[in-house]
């Protein structure tokens, strides 16, 4: 389950956090929108890099990077890391890439998964609609933050995290994973193209028919998401996987799909466990 709260420690953000992860004892959150500086249409946390910021076309909406800075400094706060945090991220390309902390860190290379073993530093990803998925290892300390759109799924992100999870030495059957705010089936109407090719990925049963949410298919990424870290060996009752919708709620949540280029980003963040 995710449960929204205010950080008590100087921070305004206004997050969700998976009551398994919390259990376990892992820092982390996944973002609102609530709690940040941004001015409209990016209000409030918004969690945008500076870099993507700055390759904003002259005339397009951008934000400010000092409210950006701020926002990230919020997050990591009410996440329980400190405001100062250093914290590793990637440029997504919804691909299959999974990357450790410490290249992230050097580089910050083209991925959509990042890892963190006990002893190294917090990592984040961010979506606008894409599900975010945090993973825990309670035995080993090690973490994963996954980026999956719908091409990250039928790619298999979350399954190669998995796997660079235990190359590391997580226990994957011990492993806890929460899936954060994203867009919800009801919501994620598709072409045909993308439901021959989630079928082709065998997730056909994550397809919904025309006629239920609409004229056309719609997609479950949620339900695909978790099918697939359950193949891997996840437990079930280990995966936290019913988030809000951030099409639905905009009073909550950014969302591409509603709002364009006027869509500020959400994050996703997790440490590893000492």
């Amino acid at each position: 389950m995710l449960v929204e709260t205010t950080s008590a420690n100087r921070s305004d953000a206004v997050v969700l956090r998976s009551t398994l992860l919390d259990a376990a004892g892992f820092a982390h959150a996944f973002s609102t929108r609530l709690g940040g500086v941004s001015a409209a249409p990016f209000d409030s946390l918004n969690l945008q890099s500076v870099q993507a910021n700055a390759r904003i076309a002259d005339g397009e909406p951008r934000d400010h990077d000092d409210a950006i800075r701020e926002n990230h400094a919020r997050f990591a706060l009410a996440a329980g890391l400190a405001r100062d945090e250093r914290v590793a991220d990637v440029s997504q390309v919804h691909g299959c890439s999974v990357v450790a902390s410490a290249d992230a860190l050097r580089a910050r290379p083209a991925a959509d998964a990042i890892t963190s073993m006990r002893g190294g530093g917090a990592i984040l990803i961010r979506v606008a609609d894409c599900v975010p998925i945090l993973i825990a290892c309670p035995k080993s300390g090690a973490v994963a933050a996954v980026h999956a759109g719908w091409r990250g799924v039928v790619a298999g992100i979350a399954p190669a995290a998995i796997a660079a999870l235990h190359a590391a030495g997580a226990d994957i059957r011990s492993c806890i994973a929460a899936v954060g705010p994203c867009i919800r089936a009801a919501n994620f109407e598709i072409g045909p193209e993308v439901a021959d090719a989630l079928a082709a990925a065998d997730l056909a049963e994550c397809v919904v028919a025309p006629g239920v949410h609409g004229p056309k298919h719609h997609a479950d990424l949620v339900a695909a998401v978790a099918l697939q870290l359950a193949r891997c060996g996840v437990a079930r009752a280990n995966i936290d996987a019913d988030p809000p919708c951030t099409y639905a709620d905009a009073r909550r949540f950014h969302s591409y799909r509603r709002d364009g280029a006027c869509s500020g980003r959400l994050a996703a963040i997790i440490a590893p466990r000492a």
